[in-house]
């Protein structure tokens, strides 16, 4: 039952560590982002360790027999102290969270010491990657060994899930609040191996054997594990569906734009950003979505006011007239009627013929009210969807400066 249950729990740790790495750039910082990474590097581990293949090689390897039971069962104790460090800093003031993170931190380190200590007290005569509990029950060491790490196992299983459940009543944010109920959900799962692994003491203690029993402990710590590793990653997965699809509208929002800004480029080709004058070191940031778009976005407004003084007053009434008899009304009256303000505004300009002053008029959306940058870039791709498609390609330049 190991054999089967742990490549999948460690499938499960990988591939959460492989989607946390995505944010290590920029949550570097973050104490309750490391810890949570470790929690998962961790877990890979102490499953890695347990499979009997990797057991036998350590076994090998170092030359030192079941070295893979303190190995997998310290990087377990070492994870249940990390999973509070994340639910310290998430739920306490960060001068208290590093206290207690410490604190966490030093019970960790205490009972991983003990449990090597009491390991060097076993004389293992031949490796046991199967049954390794069952095989040493009945040994004084042994039940010592087993009897801390249980009550350490246990004592960090009850507290993770009494803290994520407390916390998840607390938070204000949907996906940590489902989040914390799967890891409080895994926690509890987890103590069908820990009431197993007690048993297996009191039962060595009576030279009995629970035999029958370990493909439920195994099946109850594995579960327990995957549902508590999916828990964590729950308000992860959703903050990088959310960025990605911020991103994704980012893209689109870039090219939607390019027949507005196209428009603006062919008749004042200055409202292009000179990129050449970056320092070349800064460059690749300019080379980001988030920058081109706003890069974008500044040339249009830049373009919409070399053509402000082309604004003639009849064009915009002819064109509101025109399209209230289309049906348009609020925000796409506005955005359309722009449209065709911008197309006479650079003809005008192209022609050299400016309207009377008292002819001058503004851009039918100019009093349209934007509080997030996004609102400005729809506001921009409202006027650029009631433009006329034209074939019609940028010069060299377009590809470098927007």
């Amino acid at each position: 039952m190991k054999d089967l249950l742990h490549p999948i729990s460690l499938v499960v740790a990988t591939l959460g560590f492989l989607c946390l790495l995505r944010d290590v750039p920029t949550r570097r910082r973050d104490p309750a982002f490391t810890a949570l990474a470790a929690v998962f590097l961790l877990s890979g581990l102490s499953f890695l360790f347990s499979i009997t293949l990797m057991w036998q090689y350590l076994d090998h390897v170092l030359g030192v027999v079941n070295l893979s039971v303190p190995l997998a069962m310290g990087c377990v104790v070492a994870l249940l102290a990390c999973q509070q460090i994340v639910l310290t800093y998430w739920g306490s003031p960060p001068e208290v969270a590093r206290r207690r993170a410490r604190e966490w931190l030093a019970a960790g380190f205490a009972v991983i010491a003990g449990l090597l200590v009491l390991f060097a007290l076993l004389t293992p005569n031949a490796p046991r990657p199967i049954n390794f509990t069952l095989y040493y029950a009945h040994d004084g060491w042994y039940a010592a060994y087993l009897t801390l790490y249980v009550t350490a196992y246990t004592i960090g299983e009850l507290s993770l899930a009494r803290a994520c459940w407390r916390l998840a009543h607390r938070s204000t944010r949907g996906s940590v609040r489902i989040g914390l109920r799967i890891v409080a959900l895994g926690a509890t799962v987890t103590l069908g191996y820990s009431a197993v692994r007690i048993g297996n003491v009191i039962a060595g203690a009576f030279n009995a054997s629970l035999a029958e029993w370990e493909g439920f402990a195994w099946t109850c710590g594995d579960v327990g594990a995957m549902l508590t590793l999916i828990g964590w990653l729950v308000p992860t997965i959703n903050d990088q569906a959310q960025s990605l699809q911020y991103r994704i509208k980012q893209y689109r929002s870039y090219y939607g734009l390019r027949p507005l800004w196209l428009a603006f480029y062919s008749e004042a080709p200055e409202i292009a950003l000179p990129i050449d004058r970056v320092d070349p070191a800064q460059r690749r940031r300019f080379r980001s979505i988030s920058v081109r778009l706003y890069r974008r976005a500044v040339e249009i407004r830049d373009g919409r006011f070399v053509i402000r003084q082309y604004l003639n007053a009849a064009v915009r009434e002819a064109s509101e007239a025109r399209h209230r008899a289309r049906g348009l009304h609020g925000e796409e009256l506005s955005a359309a009627v722009t449209a065709d303000q911008i197309l006479a505004g650079i003809a005008a300009r192209a022609a050299g013929t400016r309207p009377e002053t008292d002819q001058l008029t503004e851009f039918a959306d100019s009093e349209r009210q934007t509080s997030r940058p996004m609102d400005d870039i729809d506001a921009l791709l409202d006027v650029a969807r009631h433009l006329p498609r034209q074939p019609a390609r940028a010069p060299h330049l377009e590809q470098v400066s927007a």
